[in-house]
């Protein structure tokens, strides 16, 4: 009877593991439920009907160049790795991205995509400074993109097609420009200030704090290499932020989406799309922002002339061609997992 007194509460959950493991099942578990209540308010009938006579050539055409903006990212933590003096085959580090980008798919804000660093650093000994870096960096430029593309989105959605809408109908943009904001400031000074690391050092004092922030040294002694190559990385980013507008583009094509604009729908899904994805990067305890992304995305789409089931089928159709594609990196995620499995058991 003491026996078993002393073994409850010892259950897979108790442990901090399985504490991780209870948060992502009920983040998991939230999201579908917003979603489904989302789905539900736009009719899930009208929106499977979307869905069902999408033009498979047009997704086709979509998912390519979803692939094509994750080899372009890819090609960015390579050029960095090498300016560092590590070479690793583009293949490995292709893989170690999509294994981070569908971490991203099933994280709030996004933040799982920093296991691409992890990956490289534990399947493909790439030191972890450099590695972390090689992440950062980029990363630091793209929430830039971000910020100023959907800065003018907003702008132009509230200044020009929905003027006198109320004080409360853009909050959700306006806090994800303040949090991606937020989020730019801390990657800078974690990058760059020495003097900012100082000023968290209490760190030390939590578990795995005295590791982390040896990490972040290393990779602030790498830092350089984001200097140098800025002018290089904002080419790149400005590839991929064209090829996210033709993806958008397609997608909306194959669902028959056709927004009511006077200029080239490439411009539209271009300056439309960091607006959207801003509320995947916001805190929220769904999975990328799962749910209120689509609301946000209806409200959006629906200002220029979409109906709302058309406009709930199209989010959900971005968020299905991510997952699809990123599911490139399972193998090389699990990899990770098993790596970090056998260590804890050793």
């Amino acid at each position: 009877m003491g026996y078993e007194n002393e073994n409850l509460g010892c259950g897979p959950f108790n442990t901090p593991r399985g504490q991780k493991m209870k948060r992502t099942i009920l983040q998991i578990v939230f999201s579908l439920i917003v979603l489904a209540a989302v789905v539900s308010f736009a009719d899930v009938g009208k929106v499977a009907e979307v869905i069902a006579g999408a033009n498979l050539a047009y997704f086709a055409v979509a998912l390519v160049f979803y692939f094509a903006i994750n080899a372009v990212m890819a090609y960015r933590i390579q050029m960095i790795l090498e300016y560092l003096g590590t070479k690793l085959e583009y293949k490995k580090i292709l893989t170690s991205h999509f294994s981070g980008m569908l971490a991203s798919d099933f994280t709030p804000a996004r933040s799982g995509y920093f296991a691409t660093a992890a990956v490289l650093a534990k399947n493909h000994k790439v030191k972890s400074g450099e590695a972390l870096v090689s992440i950062l960096g980029p990363q630091m430029f793209d929430f830039i993109y971000k910020l100023v593309a959907g800065g003018i989105g907003a702008w132009y959605l509230f200044s020009f097609v929905i003027v006198g809408a109320g004080e409360n109908a853009g909050a959700g943009i306006v806090l994800g420009l303040l949090g991606l904001f937020g989020m730019v400031a801390f990657m800078a000074l974690l990058l760059f200030s020495q003097r900012f690391l100082g000023m968290i050092s209490f760190a030390e004092r939590l578990p795995f704090g005295g590791k982390a922030l040896e990490m972040i040294g290393k990779m602030q002694e790498n830092s350089h290499a984001i200097s140098a190559l800025t002018p290089h990385i904002l080419v790149l980013i400005f590839i991929t932020w064209i090829f996210k507008a033709i993806e958008w583009w397609f997608i909306a094509m194959s669902l028959g989406v056709k927004p009511e604009i006077a200029f080239a729908p490439i411009i539209f899904w271009g300056f439309v799309q960091p607006i959207i994805t801003l509320l995947q990067f916001m805190p929220l305890p769904t999975i990328a922002g799962a749910g209120v992304s689509e609301a946000g995305a209806a409200f959006v789409l629906m200002q220029f002339g979409i109906g709302l089931p058309q406009a709930i089928a199209f989010t959900l159709m971005t968020r299905f061609v991510m997952i699809l594609v990123d599911s490139v990196g399972i193998v090389e995620g699990i990899g990770w997992i098993g790596g970090n499995k056998r260590k804890s058991q050793s």
